[in-house]
């Protein structure tokens, strides 16, 4: 009979006595421990009922000491996983300790690198003297992350690719489970480049790239000859944003194939200098022979129309020993307007000058 009334007294404890709540933390601080508001990221994990609690975060450096110490006010603990409301955090009451490193913090809202414990206490009710309901601490040796960089394309580069592979250096120091973004967008005529990325719709946004490189999206449109694109990457862990790239630019633009001319379409310098007026439809076409080494011509270009228009930027021509049929472009030059008349000075390596008379036309007229 007596062991009959102490198995009921057992079961009477089980089915009727309060069980405790478990109360646990879950908190990254190799992510999380980097600013101030990432701390209110925490995760508090409970298995019993709602209630309400309020809590406290204490930062200490090994060597500096205490860093910084939040209390919030009352929110509700929910069952299931909880972080900090909005609310709460941003009407939490923050306090900075008395050294260089809490000054950066307080000034910044970065934890700068060094040793830190971050301490979190759960307490019961709206004040911060109830009753503990969990408390747990984090160490971690904090580095700050290097500057990310992109590799390829270049800054600025000219490439003939038009699904080209994109590189960039990893996130270090290495954080486990790190994913990357890539975003490639159009820079649109007169826009810059920061612009052409916050308003312009992305060909590419690619997300969860697991390693520093993407080769370009299968399903996406191939990039257009004599545009220009802007690029970016983000590192990422669980959609927090842990570092970014500069913005980059390149622009597509393939080498023109040189269209081989007949040997009839360059005149002998010799004729063209004793003649009348030349017409160069968007280039110059004549041929000489050289007897000496292989240099650069010298040459210069006068308007005749308007004398006091100078003509700048002329491309340097090479000459080799022998036969030369030299191509002057001159269809990228501002310096040239159709219809006006041009004078060439030119001196050959033998000492010769001679003087070409042309008119500059557009090549289609």
């Amino acid at each position: 009979m007596k062991g009959y009334t102490i198995l009921l007294t057992g079961l009477f404890l089980c089915f009727f006595s309060p069980l405790k709540a478990q109360i646990s933390f879950s908190f990254m601080p190799e992510i999380q421990g980097r600013t101030i508001d990432n701390l209110y990221q925490v995760r508090i994990g409970n298995t019993g009922a709602r209630q309400t609690v309020n809590m406290t975060i204490i930062v200490t450096e090994a060597k500096s000491g205490a860093i910084t110490t939040i209390n919030t006010p009352a929110f509700e603990l929910m069952p299931g996983m909880n972080t900090v409301p909005p609310a709460a955090a941003y009407n939490s009451a923050v306090s900075f300790g008395n050294n260089k490193v809490a000054t950066i913090v307080r000034q910044s809202g970065f934890f700068p690198e060094g040793d830190y414990d971050y301490c979190f206490r759960l307490y019961q009710g709206g004040g911060h003297n109830g009753d503990i309901l969990a408390e747990q601490c984090f160490s971690y040796n904090l580095q700050p992350f290097s500057a990310m960089q992109l590799i390829q394309p270049y800054d600025g580069d000219k490439i003939c690719d038009k699904r080209p592979s994109f590189s960039w250096q990893p996130l270090l120091p290495a954080i486990p489970g790190v994913q990357y973004r890539m975003v490639l967008v159009e820079v649109k005529e007169g826009q810059q480049r920061a612009e052409a990325m916050r308003m312009n719709l992305a060909i590419i946004n690619q997300k969860q790239i697991p390693m520093p490189v993407l080769l370009y999206p299968s399903l996406a449109n191939p990039l257009e000859e004599g545009k220009k694109y802007a690029w970016q990457v983000g590192a990422y862990k669980n959609e927090l944003l842990l570092a970014e790239t500069e913005i980059w630019d390149f622009t597509v633009e393939c080498e023109k194939e040189e269209t081989s001319l007949p040997a009839e379409a360059f005149r002998s310098l010799e004729d063209l200098a004793r003649g009348n007026f030349y017409i160069a439809r968007k280039q110059l076409l004549f041929a000489f022979n050289n007897t000496y080494s292989e240099t650069t011509l010298s040459y210069s270009i006068r308007c005749l129309t308007k004398p006091d228009q100078q003509v700048k930027k002329l491309p340097k021509v090479k000459i080799g020993r022998g036969l030369n049929q030299v191509v002057i472009d001159l269809s990228e030059n501002n310096s040239f307007t159709d219809g006006y008349y041009y004078i060439m000075d030119v001196k050959l390596p033998d000492g010769q000058q001679k003087q070409l008379r042309f008119i500059y036309k557009q090549a289609d007229q």
